[in-house]
């Protein structure tokens, strides 16, 4: 949702495009970013049934579906949803938001684990300052996936969502560097995070901006919002 700073950002809205539905799968995440839109943390647990998943989506038209969270690797019947969502005729594209916590690393297990997800798939791998610091591999994992995509083919993409905060150490101007250096940048939506969530008390940061209207947001209890960022993200505030 956030601008990015590249001009169109990869897998922006655009007219036509299937309806789509950001599901957070859970609040709870194997990360504390201190800056985080959904106050998801390791001591959250809110968990997402399939049947409220299920209820979630559009009763008709074709569709697509984001998995967040928190980090929607750890919902323990994550696999289970996949399955179904690929059972599904109306659901097009599946889209991974994750922080690569739980991902493989050997790099023929990434790939099996990658093509379990089968296709058309986007994966959306998260890159900011408190992510690099608790995970040394992340980069390296980045260019895996990469790697592992470009093998397998098909309708499948990656993305790499590097956030910055103003004011921190140049704008985060060691993230980019980093980034650069992998080269991932061909793949990176580059952007500042917003002031909302975790990061409500930061005056120097932009507020929320929307790209598109044509989408729900999902919450782990299966709570549905319209296109409104800042309710659906107080009220993951309140979720146990």
């Amino acid at each position: 949702m956030n601008t990015s700073l590249r001009n169109p950002p990869l897998d922006h809205p655009y007219a036509g495009r299937a309806h789509r539905v950001y599901v957070a799968l859970t609040n709870h995440c194997n990360r504390a970013c201190p800056w985080c839109s959904t106050y998801s943390s390791p001591a959250r647990g809110t968990w997402i049934t399939w049947a409220q998943l299920q209820a979630s989506l559009p009763v008709a038209g074709n569709f697509d579906v984001q998995l967040e969270g928190g980090e929607p690797t750890l919902h323990p019947e994550f696999w289970d949803f996949i399955a179904r969502l690929r059972g599904n005729p109306r659901c097009g594209c599946l889209v991974l938001c994750t922080n690569g916590v739980a991902l493989p690393r050997h790099a023929g297990k990434l790939h099996d684990w990658l093509a379990r997800l089968g296709a058309p798939l986007i994966i959306k791998l998260s890159i900011n300052q408190y992510l690099m610091d608790h995970d040394p591999g992340l980069l390296q994992l980045a260019a895996g996936v990469q790697s592992a995509i470009q093998t397998l083919g098909g309708e499948r993409e990656v993305i790499y969502n590097v956030r910055l905060r103003r004011g921190y150490d140049g704008d985060d101007r060691a993230v980019i560097d980093a980034v650069h250096e992998a080269g991932l940048m061909p793949r990176a939506n580059v952007f500042y995070l917003q002031r909302y969530g975790l990061a409500s008390n930061e005056a120097a940061w932009d507020a929320p901006h929307l790209a598109g209207e044509n989408f729900r947001l999902v919450n782990p209890d299966g709570r549905v919002f319209g296109p409104d960022l800042i309710a659906r993200s107080e009220y993951m505030g309140g979720l146990a």
